[in-house]
């Protein structure tokens, strides 16, 4: 399973790279979400882990994700298994010269009969989440950013 989104903002990747993971940040722009809360003391690194909830098609969904991988403010993966699910969220942020490019992938594989059958439901609501999610995103980010 493989979903995709991108997104263009007119911020610079400094500014945006927070909203992606900031347990402020993150509850103002992802749907669905109930809980986003960091496990571990500190700022987010390499190894840290966050407990996140999510209702995604009716399914509430539960996992601990993982930082992978951390290069600020250019890249995160955070891989998760939970519900049935062993996945990673990679968020990628360039430089486009009048602001940033976004994007997200979710990439993954069931791992139980139960998530494979949901699996073709779940896919194309997921896709669906990715773009209204980013849209939200790149609608708050204009907001903050706009001339006073």
């Amino acid at each position: 399973m493989r979903c995709e989104s991108a997104i263009d903002v007119a911020a610079p990747p400094s500014d945006v790279f927070p909203w992606l993971l900031d347990a402020d940040m993150v509850p103002r722009w992802m749907t669905g979400l109930e809980v986003y809360e960091p496990l571990d003391p500190g700022p987010l690194r390499v190894g840290s882990r966050i407990r996140q909830e999510l209702s995604v098609s009716g399914h509430h969904l539960r996992f601990e994700l993982h930082v992978a991988e951390l290069d600020a403010p250019r890249r995160a993966v955070l891989r998760f298994e939970g519900s049935g699910f062993r996945a990673a969220n990679e968020y990628t942020v360039r430089d486009s010269g009048s602001g940033a490019n976004v994007t997200w992938v979710i990439s993954g594989d069931a791992t139980s009969f139960k998530a494979k059958l949901l699996v073709p439901m779940v896919q194309a609501k997921l896709q669906e989440k990715l773009e209204t999610d980013l849209a939200r995103l790149r609608a708050l980010l204009a907001s903050e950013t706009a001339p006073a």
